[in-house]
């Protein structure tokens, strides 16, 4: 062996704590990068659905509004109705004259119109032959 007359080689061992500091903030770094872009994506999310909730609950409030608006309106016409009374019936809606009551003749009804009278009428006296 040589000694050559120097001092003995002396060997230092690394720092490991600084590179376990360093590697941590690099990873916690890439991880906030991470998380960032994650709670980016998540406040989108949730800022979609709160606006999908609120046009959902404007639609159901004009929903409410509408069934109202009608609701009060019939009970309105109800009222009128009530008021006014019921219209008078077409034309079109009665029912047709037929037979007598088309001619204009005045007839009994029932049992009474079937049998023949036993008295002339004036219209029938004085036909056939007279002689004076």
């Amino acid at each position: 062996m040589c000694g050559g007359g120097s001092s003995p080689g002396t060997i230092y061992q690394p720092d490991y704590n600084a590179y376990d500091k360093q590697f941590a903030l690099q990873r916690s770094a890439i991880e906030s990068q991470m998380n960032n872009s994650t709670m980016a994506v998540q406040q989108q999310l949730q800022s979609a659905l709160r606006t999908q909730q609120s046009v959902q609950t404007q639609i159901s409030e004009d929903k409410i509004a509408a069934a109202n608006d009608s609701a009060a309106l019939n009970e309105e016409a109800m009222r009128l109705s009530t008021l006014i009374g019921t219209p008078p019936p077409e034309k079109s809606a009665q029912a047709p004259k037929v037979g007598a009551r088309e001619r204009g003749l005045d007839s009994r009804k029932g049992r009474k119109s079937l049998r023949i009278g036993r008295t002339a009428t004036s219209s029938s006296q004085g036909t056939g032959l007279n002689i004076t």
